[in-house]
């Protein structure tokens, strides 16, 4: 089996300033190395890696980040792309190209450990199969019926049957059935070109999953051929989770895929720029490198540009470096705290987050954490996680203890959970959160970023572990001293319920960097 990968840039698109679908740049970058490296780690050894790549590609990713592929083929330089954002065409035209049995895997994609062997004898092969629903396939399914001239027969009848449609994602895609891939290619070529004076008509962004993943599976079915899949089960196209989980890998997780949303939130992606970090930090080190040389600024919520630093070469405290006009943390909160729901008092709303902003504003100008040793914690909070809870044997001995270079304010309102409502991407918990009055905790961990901080919200429990963490404790002292908040009935006949919740607030206080192995 090979393993393939594909690249192509648009002529107009600067690759150190267009983020391709993530929050920034870097991360694009910084994804494509770890996906790249860490399929090279798993099967690069039978020299089976192959990026297809037109030349502006394979120039930044083999000449200028010297990704170690196996080969490199420049098939692509005269693909023309109807629409600039076309995106998977070429992908489907990699898939054309094959004439041995491939799998094809996505620059999002991170794999930890081989497939199963079970999985690569199949005919074809598709990451897993999902179902439409209201909010994605289904309205661009009306768009194109509405507006194609020409459908695919096997497309045809399916949008036809009013049965909800089902696709195959295509974070891996492949198998052994060649002639099949050839076939449907084709089908997607004709399904494109024919409707090339219709695309200005629909959201082709959306359209490409269409033409990808769900003529596949349509097609597949219409043949007969069956489609092996590595995640189970149907899933709703807006329904993905743990895709993300970088804490988990490899030890719990071994493939990870930042499909959508997950590329868009910037604590994942700057969970993923840490694996990379913490895995190969050469790689990381010289995507930084190439901004700092190119004069082009970092994301300030993950990393520290040298245009804040200080000239002086002395060490850099928070509270010099922080400045209220560049800090896009700042800016979102006080953009956030406008959306003032109709049921609440807006002066007083707004005095009340004066309030906490002032608190928040005097905590990251005043600290006094030397970058030097922000930095220092961030390079061991790498290997928190796993320290304790990849292997559960003997966990309850193990000790933990709160961060230093934390704070929490109390508020009347939830301002970090409206800050993430309005800075985080695909949540659904802060998309449904409603704004109402009550006790509240906001966590400030400082950071050695441009931001100087990250802002979380957490509940009473989380609240009190940490405030019980003042000096360090066994887990199972945690567990004990934790049975005093819930009632008889729990601990007596839920226990487990019990053990596992207080176990999902430490591993959510350790991912944040509220708290730390002694």
């Amino acid at each position: 089996m090979n393993f393939i990968q594909t690249f192509h840039i648009n002529p107009d698109k600067e690759t150190f300033l267009f983020p391709f679908g993530w929050v920034a740049p870097e991360y694009h970058l910084m994804g494509w190395a770890l996906s790249c490296l860490q399929l090279q780690k798993v099967y690069g050894k039978d020299g089976k890696v192959t990026l297809f790549a037109n030349s502006p590609a394979a120039r930044l990713l083999i000449d200028t980040l010297e990704l170690p592929y196996n080969d490199v083929q420049v098939t692509h330089d005269k693909l023309t792309l109807l629409h600039p954002d076309l995106w998977a065409l070429p992908k489907i035209y990699t898939y054309s190209l094959q004439e041995q049995p491939f799998l094809h895997i996505d620059g999002d994609v991170f794999l930890f450990s081989p497939f199963d062997v079970n999985l690569m004898e199949g005919e074809l092969i598709a990451q897993n199969v999902e179902i439409e629903t209201k909010n994605y396939y289904k309205p661009m399914k009306k768009a194109l019926m509405a507006n194609f001239t020409f459908l695919p027969p096997c497309v045809k009848k399916d949008f036809e049957n009013g049965a909800p449609i089902y696709a195959c994602n295509a974070g891996i895609m492949g198998g052994n059935n060649v002639s099949f891939f050839h076939e449907y290619a084709s089908t997607v070529f004709e399904y494109i070109f024919k409707n090339g004076d219709r695309l200005k008509r629909i959201n082709v962004n959306s359209f490409n999953v269409f033409y990808e993943q769900h003529l596949f599976y349509a097609l597949a079915r219409e043949k007969g051929i069956p489609v092996k899949v590595l995640i189970e089960g149907v899933i709703q196209d807006k329904g993905y989770k743990n895709l993300g989980d970088f804490h988990d890998v490899p030890f719990n997780r071994s493939y990870l895929h930042l499909l959508g949303d997950f590329k868009r939130d910037e604590f994942t992606c700057n969970q993923m720029a840490s694996k990379l970090r913490e895995l190969f930090p050469d790689y990381y080190e010289r995507i930084v490198s190439l901004f700092h040389e190119k004069n082009i600024p970092l994301s300030p919520s993950g990393f520290k540009n040298p245009s804040s630093q200080k000239a002086s070469g002395k060490p850099d405290t928070s509270a010099k470096r922080i400045d209220e006009q560049g800090n896009t943390h700042l800016k979102r909160l006080k953009q956030a705290s406008k959306s003032c729901p109709p049921n609440i008092v807006k002066p007083l709303f707004q005095s009340k987050f004066d309030d906490f902003y002032k608190q928040l504003k005097n905590l990251i100008t005043n600290v006094n954490w030397i970058e030097e040793q922000l930095v220092k914690r961030d390079l061991a909070a790498q290997y928190w996680y796993r320290d304790l809870f990849a292997d559960t044997s003997g966990l309850s001995d193990r000790i933990v203890v709160r961060c230093r270079e934390t704070a929490i304010i109390d508020s009347s309102y939830d301002w970090a959970g409206i800050f993430n409502k309005f800075y985080q991407s695909g949540a659904t918990y802060y998309s449904n959160m409603q704004i109402k009055k009550g006790c509240f905790r906001n966590l400030i961990v400082f950071e050695a970023t441009d931001n100087g901080f990250s802002l979380y919200d957490i509940s009473n429990e989380d609240y009190t572990v940490i405030q019980l963490l003042s000096d360090p404790l066994p887990i199972s002292e945690i567990l004990k001293k934790m049975q005093v908040y819930f009632e008889d009935d729990v601990l007596q006949n839920h226990y487990e319920d019990y053990e596992k919740f207080i176990l999902t607030s430490l591993k959510k206080l350790v991912r944040i960097k509220a708290i730390q192995p002694v």
